[in-house]
């Protein structure tokens, strides 16, 4: 706490405790004010216990009635003489003299908590409140046992101070006014002290302090301008030659600091360069590596494709004209069968050895499955050679669902049932979308990796049994100018703190020696550099992940053009 603002509340202390005494008398005066009800209470009633034991010894030959008439007469001539409400009671309660003269005789109805019954009883005064038709707000009471001389207890007095009350209250609210003016008085006049105190006192320590703050924020060339020849005045000379010290000492310090913050900079500018120049050294290294590997699996499988193609194409053909000699054949024998029906024995006997009648339910059946057979492994040869796209041009028009189609068979064999798991589903939902013009070859690569990952994935969930039906959803469709293909798996998902460095190279969740980690960084650079679209993965921890391609298919018809404008220019220049 600041010097000025303990001497302000120093100040206000004293303040406050002056108006706190105040209260306090306005509380005495309060309690004075019942104190002079009470003594005038019993200054009555002695003076009316005087009378009746006058009236009892000197006058004993009276009547009862001549007795309470005279008291009659005393109790108004009191009123008269002091403007408050009087009554006398007996120890019955019965009022034996009132200044309403019509309440006497009756008994007293408005000592409901029977505060006269007890003082009645133990003499002590008692006060308490009246309130009826009459006093709707109520009236003060005060009640004092009425005694004769020799101490014998005859009734009680009841006497009205509500006057009295009243008027040590409005003593008690001007006494209160008063003090609170002196209270607010001393507290401006302890603000204004303050103030001066704070300016004449704590404004050279505000300047040290502010010096200090600004030293410590490193503003060195700090000083402070006290000239006083006390005891600031010594700090002050001494905090002005601490700066001077820290200022040289500074000086010198970041003169050297300088030096070696270029040399470290220059070293961290070498490391940096070199992490970057093996890091690119070593990207480069992976994708010609994994471009070499496509190259020989695009040309092996093409060339593998073409060796099948053209056995397969021939027996295929000759199956044709099989089938049709061979039904040609089995409609001779039913009509041999037909026209001869008791053929030779000799032809009997090779017609039980041979089973005609089973060659001839058979042997179509054979030829159908075969033409299947042949016409499957033309599908596969077919599929080979869409995948790898070595008999198209580099950049053409191609349907996707294709490419979708070909990647699929050929991972039929980790799709379909294996001996410890259940078969993947796949499921299509593919839309209307027009053939685009892209680099086929690479987009099948990169349907392959998404493909293979989520294949991947819903293995991972087998094995942890929290997958019990495994499914791949590829969904396409045209969404305004771009072409948009996803494809989703309900697998373990992917946590979100690593889906920031999904796409970087090397990065991969998979065990060594599973994964180079350049699988999905690759994709990303053909659908963002080669095709100028987009690659984003939307997952999260046991929700499976969803893997969006969007690929703007006027920006590839643009990006085609200009290819094809560079590859005329370079047949030019040739």
């Amino acid at each position: 706490m600041k010097i000025s603002q303990k001497l302000i509340l120093g100040v206000l202390g004293m303040a406050t405790l002056s108006g706190i005494i105040a209260a306090i008398s306005a509380h005495q005066q309060l309690k004075i004010a019942k104190y002079l009800a009470q003594q005038e209470a019993e200054e009555v009633a002695g003076l009316l216990g005087y009378f009746v034991s006058y009236e009892l010894e000197y006058h004993k030959m009276r009547s009862r009635e001549e007795m309470l008439a005279h008291l009659q007469e005393h109790v108004q001539a009191l009123h008269k003489q002091r403007q408050r409400d009087l009554e006398i009671v007996d120890r019955n309660k019965i009022i034996l003299a009132d200044v309403v003269a019509e309440d006497i005789g009756t008994r007293l109805d408005h000592d409901r908590n029977n505060e006269v019954g007890k003082t009645i009883q133990d003499g002590i005064p008692r006060t308490y409140v009246e309130t009826s038709s009459e006093y709707p707000k109520g009236i003060q009471l005060i009640a004092v046992a009425f005694k004769t001389t020799n101490s014998k207890t005859f009734g009680a007095v009841i006497l009205e101070y509500t006057p009295l009350y009243k008027a040590a209250l409005a003593t008690a609210h001007k006494n209160i006014f008063v003090t609170s003016v002196i209270s607010l008085a001393c507290g401006i006049f302890a603000l204004a002290t303050g103030y001066l105190i704070s300016r004449s006192i704590s404004k050279p320590i505000k300047q040290l302090q502010q010096a200090v703050v600004n030293l410590a924020e490193g503003k060195l060339d700090t000083r402070v301008n006290i000239r006083s020849h006390d005891e600031i005045g010594e700090l002050a000379t001494s905090f002005n030659k601490m700066a001077d010290d820290l200022q040289y000492s500074r000086d010198e310090f970041v003169n050297a600091n300088e030096q070696l913050r270029n040399e470290i900079t220059e070293r961290q500018q070498a490391e940096i360069e070199l992490q970057q120049a093996l890091k690119d050294l070593k990207k480069t290294q992976i994708q010609l590596i994994q471009s070499e590997k496509m190259s020989s699996l695009g040309q092996l499988v093409a060339g593998v494709a073409h060796e099948i193609n053209n056995p397969v194409n021939f027996i295929y053909g000759n199956l044709e004209h099989t089938d049709d000699y061979t039904q040609q054949l089995l409609l001779l024998i039913k009509l041999y069968q037909n026209y001869y029906p008791n053929p030779e024995p000799e032809i009997q006997n090779a017609n039980q050895v041979v089973d005609i009648e089973y060659l001839i339910e058979d042997l179509p059946k054979m030829l159908s499955s075969m033409k299947m057979g042949a016409k499957r492994i033309r599908e596969i040869v077919l599929s080979l050679r869409i995948f790898s796209r070595l008999d198209e041009a580099e950049f053409k028009t191609v349907d996707l669902h294709e490419g979708i189609d070909s990647t699929l068979l050929i991972l039929q064999h980790r799709i379909k049932a294996q001996n410890n798991r259940l078969e993947i589903q796949v499921i299509k939902e593919y839309g209307e979308m027009p053939k685009i013009q892209c680099f086929a070859g690479q987009l099948n690569q990169v349907f392959m990796n998404l493909l293979a990952n989520a294949i991947d994935a819903l293995e991972e969930s087998l094995q942890k049994d929290i997958c019990p039906n495994p499914w791949i959803r590829i969904s396409s469709e045209q969404v305004n100018e771009n072409a948009v293909i996803r494809i989703a798996d309900n697998g373990v998902g992917i946590a979100e703190a690593i889906q920031s460095r999904l796409f970087d190279p090397f990065f991969t969740t998979k065990p060594v020696g599973q994964g180079t980690g350049m699988g999905l960084s690759i994709s990303y650079q053909i659908i963002t550099e080669k095709h100028g679209g987009s690659l984003q993965c939307i997952s999260s921890p046991g929700q499976g992940a969803e893997f969006i391609i969007a690929i703007p298919i006027r920006a590839v018809k643009s990006a085609q053009l200009s290819i094809c404008d560079r590859h005329a220019y370079r047949e030019k220049s040739a």
